[in-house]
């Protein structure tokens, strides 16, 4: 635990750093305008399959032969568009970020903090893309198949949190590590810090739930896995210098 709160206290200290402040805010605000007209044009459409989708199974089916009313599926076809429209703004801005902002920020805090961290190219901006692209792929998919898990208590908030922490350390690790770690020690990390990986991300989760924080999270989380990595990476490289196991 002692990790993660040092990678918060330094990631803030990053955050509030000029130039990583000025770039804060641009990929959520562009991400959450992209997907407001992508929902917006589409809206209809989306609606009338989705409706379509779920007339065709067996409870509203049920629902429709108990009660004779349907009205109920238009409105739990605008619920559902409704709970993806934020899900959706949070993973534009973190391919935007992910794409954009990280490469700037990794430059910029490898530099202050890790001036003496050997490259060794373990990955590619091609991996990174691929990388990207597939685990908000399994993002999108895992989150239209867990949904009805949000109707159990406490399901609404532990399902979209885990998926989240996910996306994050798959996205980020990555992209941070590509070009310091080579791909031997990028595994070792990747296994070795799983768990406090998972659980940071899971502490950045629930800060988006409060008011606005769609706003400065995505920057901030690529921060926090820059930190994490990079330090894990030294700390990794140390041991192995001194003929520590790993």
């Amino acid at each position: 635990m002692h990790k993660i709160i040092r990678t918060f206290r330094r990631s803030f200290e990053s955050l509030f750093s000029m130039r990583l402040l000025l770039l804060t805010f641009v990929p959520p605000i562009l991400g959450v305008i992209a997907v407001f007209l992508v929902f917006f044009f589409y809206w209809g459409s989306w609606t009338v399959g989705l409706e379509g989708f779920l007339q065709g199974l067996w409870p509203f089916q049920w629902l429709h032969d108990f009660t004779g009313y349907e009205g109920y599926v238009d409105a739990v076809a605008a619920i559902v568009l409704v709970l993806f429209f934020i899900p959706a703004c949070f993973l534009m801005a973190l391919i935007l970020v992910s794409i954009f902002v990280l490469p700037m920020a990794l430059k910029w805090i490898a530099e202050k903090d890790y001036p003496h961290l050997e490259k060794k190219r373990g990955g590619s901006l091609i991996g990174s893309l691929w990388n990207t692209l597939y685990a908000s792929a399994l993002f999108v998919f895992w989150f239209c198949v867990t949904l009805p898990l949000w109707l159990l208590p406490a399901g609404a908030v532990l399902v979209p949190l885990s998926l989240t922490s996910w996306l994050n350390k798959k996205v980020f690790l990555y992209d941070v590590l590509q070009d310091y770690a080579s791909e031997e020690e990028r595994h070792v990390i990747e296994s070795m810090e799983a768990k406090p990986l998972f659980g940071m991300g899971l502490i950045i989760g629930i800060f988006s739930y409060i008011p606005f924080a769609l706003f400065f999270l995505p920057v901030f989380a690529a921060i926090c896995y820059t930190h994490y990595g990079l330090n894990a990476l030294t700390v990794l490289r140390s041991k192995k210098s001194q003929g520590a196991p790993a």
